[in-house]
């Protein structure tokens, strides 16, 4: 069974047994509510909701600020000593909810109205509700289709986002939230539930399966994984800038690149850049070519050096070694040039046509390739032996398969995977078997055997690998344009081109499906 579906079946048989253990639960059985029951029966045998002593609940009475806090900390549980007075003059030892109060002021959780007031006894807005939610749940995520009557720029949008991320809340049926409505004691259990347990959330074809966790203005021409860390190396080609992006802390660096850049590579905390001085040139008559590339350090993004070159750069690999590899992007018949970076000497050249792509095994041991611009496309392998490249061994196979003008590489180094579905063995280049769709980008877990592949839809299959049969689809929220699985968190990345609203301009979406999750 797949780990996606496995995760949402953990889900349901959790909801089914605390469902059947708070069945029993005689204290639920508030005369007054009709709405909301298993959500307010659910929170009762939590001990979160107690009720009236004349046994009603009230549900249809606005729920105050201090009994939302009380409810909430209920469930987090507060130190019962040495709690920090909040400095609120409406609120105080001995009043009820005060200790609730000054222990979520001290989590950040509240803040006040501002004037040292709290408002103990106000009623409680849906944008309010929002806000002490997401705070107190850490709930993170973006809603990207919005509401209309919340505006971007308003202090509560980021909260309502969160919330309608999660599925918490899906607002009125004609597509408003508004916000600034009184919540009553029934609704607030109901979200509160949706928060505690997943089984009451309601389905929503426009909540999508992954997080949309950041939003970036870029346009990204390449990009980078670092092996060892949850930071991506991009070019921006908006400023024609390396961006390094941290994807946990959504910290990000930039480093201003010489001239026009194009491809990058990352290999042993440095980054390599393609640089070019003219434009991909085909003639049959060679004309002189002229280019560079230039090496960051991966970290602090300063730039190490910039070596110029005698040919025009198009896509470019490394070696942990400092061994760089650069193909040709003009002149027809061109050169694929290994580089020593640290003193910029040609260490090796073979042949190759120009705007050909690379992709490095991931032991350093073979360079694969991938014509663009022939028909029919050809792949081959380079063997690099001490650093060098060897003369290229083609493909069996002209024709016999379409290609398209890409190719990946699976993480144990076994298996190249072409965008139109087809799988080959990088030892023999021998053709394995084929997806039931084409795909432009692509990321295996090796260790779930699971294949995840993306069309520029808001779609990523997942096949079972490498046996290649069709598992599940899990729906994003932009269009896939690259991904990228981190195995030491078990995340499945997605960088998506993702429109907000009604607007037509569209961002570098940053997309996370968490697979084991409690």
């Amino acid at each position: 069974m797949d780990k996606f579906v496995k995760q949402v079946l953990v889900s349901l048989v959790l909801f089914i047994l605390v469902f059947s253990s708070i069945q029993q639960v005689s204290a639920a059985g508030f005369k007054d509510v009709s709405n909301f029951k298993e959500e307010i029966r659910y929170l009762t045998g939590l001990k979160i909701i107690n009720g009236y002593p004349d046994g009603t609940y009230r549900p249809e009475a606005p729920i105050l600020r201090v009994q939302a806090v009380m409810m909430i900390m209920r469930d987090l549980g507060i130190e019962k000593e040495n709690i920090k007075n909040p400095g609120f003059t409406d609120i105080k030892p001995g009043d009820m909810g005060y200790a609730e109060v000054a222990f979520a002021t001290e989590l950040g959780i509240i803040s006040g109205k501002g004037n040292k007031k709290f408002d103990p006894n106000g009623k409680m807005t849906r944008a309010e509700m929002s806000k002490v939610l997401v705070n107190a749940y850490e709930l993170g995520g973006m809603y990207p289709a919005g509401f209309p009557d919340v505006s971007p720029k308003s202090w509560s949008e980021p909260y309502i986002s969160a919330l309608a991320a999660n599925n918490v809340t899906n607002g009125y049926p004609d597509g408003t939230f508004r916000p600034n409505v009184t919540i009553n004691r029934g609704q607030f259990a109901a979200f509160l539930a949706r928060v505690l347990n997943p089984g009451f959330k309601p389905y929503s074809p426009a909540v999508a399966d992954t997080f949309l966790e950041d939003s970036l203005n870029l346009q990204v021409l390449d990009v980078v994984k670092d092996h060892k860390k949850p930071i991506l190396y991009m070019i921006d080609g908006l400023s024609n800038r390396l961006v390094s992006y941290n994807y946990e802390t959504y910290e990000m660096d930039f480093a201003e690149l010489p001239y026009r850049a194009e491809r990058l590579a990352y290999a042993n905390g440095k980054v390599y850049v393609t640089q070019h001085k003219m434009a991909h040139t085909y003639w049959t008559d060679w004309v002189p070519e002229t280019g560079a590339y230039a090496v960051y350090d991966a970290r602090s993004l300063k730039l190490s050096n910039i070596w110029h070159l005698e040919l025009d750069p198009f896509d470019i690999e490394a070696t942990d070694q400092g061994q760089v590899f650069i193909s040709g992007g003009s002149n027809q018949h061109t050169l694929v040039v290994g580089y020593d970076s640290k003193n910029g000497a040609i260490s090796s050249a073979q042949s190759i046509y120009m705007l050909g792509l690379l992709a490095l095994t991931p032991d350093q041991k073979k360079l694969l390739t991938i014509s663009t611009q022939i028909s029919p496309r050809d792949i081959a392998s380079y063997d690099i032996v001490d650093g060098k490249l060897q003369p290229p061994v083609d493909s069996p196979y002209h024709g016999d398969f379409d290609m398209s003008p890409d190719l990946s590489i699976s993480p144990d180094g076994k298996y190249l995977l072409n965008g139109y579905g087809h799988i080959y063995s990088t030892n023999t280049l021998g053709y394995l078997g084929s997806l039931d769709r084409s795909f432009i980008s692509s990321a295996v877990d090796m260790e779930a055997g699971e294949l995840y592949t993306s069309r520029n839809l808001k779609l990523i299959y997942a096949y079972d690998f490498p046996s290649l049969q069709s598992s599940y689809q899990i729906t994003t929220y932009g269009d896939v344009q690259s991904l990228f699985y981190d195995e030491d968190s078990d995340v499945l990345l997605a960088l998506t081109k993702v429109k907000f609203g009604k607007s037509s301009y569209s961002y570098l979406g940053i997309e996370k499906i968490y697979f084991n999750v409690e």
